[in-house]
């Protein structure tokens, strides 16, 4: 195989698998995009189920505040039977209209429980931290506490207020804020963490609130979030994606965590566990936890083969792999009957050329020996000498036409090859012209052809006279063909004083000419001027070869425009 023919077959695959290459990563990073888009949907999808399962439990803590904190009964007495029935939460506290703590009273008696209470939450009662953030929540929602006002969510008319009204459509449903009533979450730390404290007030303009127990309400909001065992095995069931989900609090510290593998992790100052690794996914959870997340979590090992289970990378490898392979079988038949074509066509070549060259030997004898019967025929009677030298003639002019056909087919066959080159040397223009038209004179007088010669400024030239032979003879064999009916051949050898290192033959006849529409095939092989049964046979490469020997020795063939007939012109470069 050809080095030519390699990169040829190279190209036909390389070109079209780079483009198909090319298409097909975008196509698959828009669809590996789009996976990890909806990944990350999914998951986010998961962490809001378990934020309205927290939501949820928040409102039905709220709902039972509210119901122990409706009591007009605020005697000490009655507030501490309630708090030892309730375990879920640490202590009740009074305010009065102003904010000022009324229960449990710092100055009167204390119980321990209480002392402890006052002791950690002395400044937000001092600084009337909780007072203020009330009054701000009732601003917020448009419910200012007015004394005296028995609901504070209502007109003058009875109806519920505009900012009362937008409050409710902007709350989400469920929401904690969406229950009709002044009440809210406070958030407080203290113990190196945060505390939630509920407060209601009353009708009276007195704030009835309840500190909640940490570690209970913590391990209620745990016991409502999906069991470890239980979730990591419905979600493996479910479509082999085991995230580990983990709530975290404000600090990042761990509170629980459950789902899939675990993720590593590491120790905090305060000896809790953190995760290193950024989260797939994260929200906030619902109000009043805020400060705290919900995270979703793979392993990286984890989640590359998640993404590679689902990736069309490997699909597309095996598509172009598909491709290239059924482009290069393609490539390599083609090549296979572009080879075999090529053989075909230079077993033909060579054949033509073996039968040319077998053709020219008994040609040569036939041309010498009627040459010599012509010189015999000299001395016989005329009227047998007239009548042989007619068919001598015959002889004669059919032998030159099948050598110039010969000449011709070979001349085709070496150009094919590639192997054909010019032989310049110093010639005699004139004379050259003149022989050549000799030899055509036998046909030209039976044609009535009269024939012209003219030289102009030229003498001697540089030329190959085989090719200008050769040339010659196909014009002069075409004029004898197409143009006898004009009775007129005039050849111009010539060299312009403008380019005097240029030989230009003009060949010219009067026949009848060659319309516009030939004339873009007229220099194409195998194809003849004309079709029509009383002209000549011919092969139709005449005018193509002339062309192309003109251009081998550097210079052209053309048609030139003419007022009657034809006139071609040859150029020949002299050095």
């Amino acid at each position: 195989m050809r080095r030519r023919s390699v990169v040829l077959i190279f190209l036909i695959v390389s070109l079209p698998m780079a483009l198909l290459t090319w298409a097909g990563m975008r196509m698959a990073a828009d669809e590996q995009a789009v996976v990890e888009q909806r990944f990350e949907t999914l998951l986010e999808g998961r962490l809001k189920d378990i934020n309205r399962t927290i939501e949820r439990h928040l409102a039905e803590t709220e709902r039972k505040l509210q119901r122990l904190t409706q009591t007009d009964d605020l005697r000490p007495e009655s507030l501490r039977m309630r708090q030892q029935g309730e375990p879920a939460v640490m202590q009740f506290f009074v305010l009065n209209s102003d904010g000022e703590l009324v229960y449990p009273d710092p100055s009167g008696s204390l119980n321990q429980t209480e002392r402890s209470f006052l002791a950690r939450t002395h400044r937000m009662f001092s600084g009337k931290d909780l007072f203020t953030e009330i009054l701000r929540q009732e601003e917020r929602k448009g419910n200012p506490f007015t004394p005296g006002a028995s609901n504070l969510n209502t007109t003058p008319s009875g109806g519920r207020s505009i900012q009362a009204r937008q409050q409710d459509a902007m709350a989400p449903e469920n929401s904690p804020f969406s229950i009709p009533g002044t009440s809210g979450w406070f958030v407080w730390y203290w113990d190196g963490g945060m505390n939630l404290i509920y407060w209601h007030r009353r009708p009276s303009g007195q704030i009835v609130g309840a500190a909640l127990e940490r570690a209970r309400w913590i391990s209620d909001l745990i016991a409502v979030l999906p069991d470890t065992q239980q979730s990591a095995s419905s979600e493996v069931a479910a479509d082999l994606l085991t995230p580990q989900i983990q709530l975290l609090d404000a600090d990042s510290e761990i509170i629980y965590q459950w789902g899939g593998s675990k993720v590593p992790e590491s120790q905090s100052a305060s000896g809790a566990s953190v995760i290193e690794e950024l989260p797939v996914s994260e929200i906030p959870v619902a109000a009043p936890l805020a400060a705290w997340r919900l995270q979703c979590l793979m392993p990286a090992d984890e989640r590359t083969a998640f993404f590679a289970s689902r990736s069309v990378y490997a699909g597309l490898i095996g598509g172009l792999i598909a491709a290239g392979a059924a482009l290069t079988g393609l490539a390599l038949l083609l090549y296979r009957d572009y080879s075999r074509d090529m053989r075909e066509a230079a077993q033909q070549v060579s054949f033509v050329n073996q039968v040319s060259h077998e053709l020219k030997t008994p040609l040569t004898n036939i041309r010498l020996y009627a040459e010599l019967l012509e010189h015999d025929l000299e001395s016989a009677d005329s009227a047998i000498e007239q009548k042989a030298k007619n068919r001598l003639n015959v002889i004669t002019q059919e032998a030159q036409r099948l050598s110039r056909l010969i000449s011709n087919v070979l001349t085709l066959a070496r150009q094919q090859r590639r192997s054909l080159q010019a032989a310049c040397r110093n010639t005699d223009i004139r004379a050259l012209t003149a022989d050549i038209v000799h030899r055509f004179e036998p046909s030209l007088k039976a044609n009535g052809i009269r024939v012209e010669l003219e030289s102009i400024n030229v003498e001697h030239c540089f030329v190959d006279p085989d090719f200008v032979e050769q040339i010659l003879g196909n014009l002069i064999s075409n004029v004898e063909k197409y143009a006898a009916s004009g009775g007129y051949l005039k050849i111009i050898n010539s060299c312009d004083e403008s380019r005097p290192n240029e030989l230009r033959i003009d060949v010219i006849d009067h026949g009848p000419g060659i319309g516009a529409a030939r004339q873009s095939d007229l220099f194409k092989p195998f194809s003849r001027l004309s079709h029509h049964i009383h002209h000549s046979s011919g092969t139709g490469i005449g005018l193509s070869i002339a062309r192309q020997l003109a251009r081998i020795h550097g210079g052209d063939l053309q048609l030139i425009p003419s007022a009657q007939g034809c006139t071609f012109r040859i150029t020949l470069p002299q050095m």
